[in-house]
Formats: structure tokens, sequence, C-alpha cells
């Protein structure tokens, strides 16, 4: 989980860019709820199913709304009150739950004064923002979900204790594909391997997803969901996939022949997909321009003759969401700040050679970066 200091200082940093222009600020995204409130409500439960919750932010203040059914979960939550009315006991038929939020949620802010209120309007209910204006004629409502993208990028100690144990239980997950897969196995097997060795890692159920991709699907699909079709001896297996800790993840690649290989042309491919990786790190540092990581990476296929075959970015940002910024691509406006964690993931798709990527993740440093996924990166199983 998050730390109660860690919320308290991204509502501060969320207060500092607003300035004066809010009295007070009302967010719904999930995403939000986590990154300024340590609020997640587990996926694995029943409670949670269509459940739904406000936060709101005065300068001196944190108020969490949702209702009974999820309130183990608001107990956990760093706020300063918690509200939560009664929706379901299991004795009456229920209401719609959103709408109850909606409600829940106007009866709070009627208590609440304030002429100037920021809303993350992609996250709240348009019904609690049309309440507040049939209740308030003199109303002004600011859109502050600009506000809080940037402030993701550079990632607090907190978000990166979530993000190596979300690395660290993808690096087991890896590491166990290398071992246990074996020809004749599908690509669902794969990812139930993965899946396995994942949870045990964590101790606790995880949700892992990505791209589990064999033999031509590698060239033609560049990857995908796991699917029932069947590894045969010398098939490349592309793993790109991230493990959900508390709503972070990293993001990491490793691509292998199973059961026999790699062929000589695998070979050169691999070896060009390592050097473009180590490229794109000679430019990691704060400061760099994110179109300047790309160029590295894409110059050194250029020098292989293989630009052609690289038809994807050469990273991304990581953390709550996946991508987001900042962008390593060839238009991009961004630049590498500290704190940035940000993946780097050449890849190249030959027809009738093979298709491969090769991911790691990185932790922006003041002075160069610090790799945070160690997980081995190799062809041959």
């Amino acid at each position: 989980m998050l730390t109660a200091q860690g919320c308290a200082n991204r509502r501060r940093r969320l207060w500092d860019a607003a300035g004066s222009h809010c009295d007070l600020m009302i967010l719904g995204d999930p995403a939000y709820l986590n990154y300024f409130a340590g609020y997640v409500a587990s996926p694995f439960v029943f409670r949670t199913a269509e459940s739904g919750a406000i936060l709101i932010l005065e300068r001196d203040c944190a108020t969490l709304v949702a209702d009974n059914v999820v309130e183990p979960f608001l107990e956990s939550a760093f706020v300063d009150h918690r509200i939560a009315p009664v929706w379901y006991e299991a004795k009456t038929s229920a209401e719609y739950r959103q709408g109850k939020l909606v409600e829940s949620t106007l009866n709070v802010l009627a208590a609440i004064r304030g002429k100037r209120i920021g809303v993350e309007l992609a996250g709240v209910s348009a019904g609690i923002v049309e309440g507040l204006r049939a209740a308030r004629s003199d109303l002004e409502v600011l859109d502050i979900g600009s506000l809080i993208r940037p402030l993701r990028r550079s990632k607090d100690a907190d978000e990166l204790s979530l993000l190596r144990r979300s690395m660290r239980a993808g690096e087991a997950a890896q590491a166990a594909a290398l071992t246990l897969v074996r020809p004749g196995m599908t690509e669902l097997d794969a990812y139930l391997i993965c899946q396995q060795a994942a949870i045990e890692f964590l101790g606790e159920p995880a949700i892992l997803y990505g791209d589990f991709a064999s033999g031509p699907r590698c060239e033609t699909e560049r990857g995908g969901s796991p699917t029932s079709r069947v590894i045969e001896k010398g098939d490349l297996l592309l793993l790109d996939f991230s493990v959900i800790v508390a709503g972070y993840r990293g993001d990491f690649t490793n691509t292998f022949a199973v059961g026999g290989g790699p062929t000589p042309g695998q070979r050169e491919l691999f070896d060009a997909c390592v050097g473009a990786m180590k490229a794109g790190e000679a430019q990691l540092k704060s400061g760099t321009a994110c179109r300047d990581v790309d160029a590295a990476v894409r110059a050194h296929f250029a020098s292989l003759g293989l630009e052609s075959r690289f038809g994807s970015h050469s990273g991304h940002g990581l953390g709550l969401g996946h991508p987001e910024p900042p962008y390593l691509v060839a238009e991009s406006t961004e630049t590498l700040v500290v704190g940035d964690v940000v993946a780097l993931e050449p890849g190249l798709y030959v027809e009738g050679i093979g298709g491969m990527r090769y991911e790691r993740n990185y932790l922006i440093t003041a002075d160069g970066f610090e790799t945070l996924s160690n997980h081995e990166i190799r062809i041959e199983q």
C-alpha cells in the first residue's frame, strides 16, 4: 500500500498546483483515489463490483465517500473523514449503487462552502456536478484533470516501493517461463505458469496481463493475449506483461526460443535489439529530450539496416497507468525528469525469421538512471 505521508504530500502538491483558484476539489477516478488517499477496492471480492468512491479535498481536510459494503477498504484509506451510508444490508432490495454515491456526495458537499470548485471532470459523475450547480447558482466549476497528470511523473518513495514489488513478481514470472515452458504447451499454459509464479511471490491474488504470443504471432501480431495455440519446438515466445500491485505495475519483456534454437537469423535480431536498448540507456538522464532517446534506439537499428523492421515506440512511462507520460517517441515534446519511471522496449519483426521484443524499466535519477527490472534477457531457453 501507499503511505499516509506519501498521500498527504501528493495532496499538498495538488493544492500548490491549483494555487488560489480552488476552494474545494472533487475527484473520482480510482487511480486518483489511490494516488491521493491510498484507497484501493480489491477486484477479488464481490463487494466491490460496480462500486465507486468520491474524494473531497479541502485545504486541511480529506473526506472519502463510498458506501457501507466497501467500508473495509474505506477504513484503510488515508483520509480525515470516511462517509459510508447504507446501500445494501442483505435485508431489502438495494437502489442503484452509483445513484446512491451521487446522493451521498451531494449531502456531504451541502455542508461545505466554497464558490470555486475544482472537479476532475473525467472521473466525477455528471450527477454530482449538475447537482452542485442546481444547489448553488454562483458556483464556478474548474476542471483540474490537467493539473494531476504532470504530478504523477515524479514517483514518491511509497510509489517506488510498490513498483519494485510488482517488478520482483514479474521477474519471478519471467524466470518461471524460461524454466518451465515446453513444446506442446499452449500460450495459455505459459500464461498460467507466469501467473502462478507471480502470485506465489506476492502471497496474494494479483492481476497479470499482457502479451503471450508464440511462433508466427510474434511476427504478424507482435503480441496479443494468450490463446490455445500449441507452442512448437523452436517457436519464439514473446512475453511482455505487467503484474498489478495496489494499482501500480512494471512492464518488461523477454522473447526466447522454446525447446531449441534460436536460428542464426533470430540471433542477429536479438543482438540488434540488445544493442538498441544499450543505445537508449546511454541517453537516460534527467534533462534529456524524450525524442532523443527514441532517436538513439532508431539510429542503432538504422546502422544495421533494420530501421524499417521497428514499427513501435521506443518506450514510455509507468506507474498507475500503462503507458503513461513520458512517451519516448519521435515527436515527443517531453523531457525526462528525476523520478520518472520509464520502459525501453526495442523490438524487430521480420516475417520468415521471427518477431521479438526486449524491455527493461528504469528510474531516472539526478545523475543517470537505476535499472529497476533485472529479469534475464536472453533468446535461448
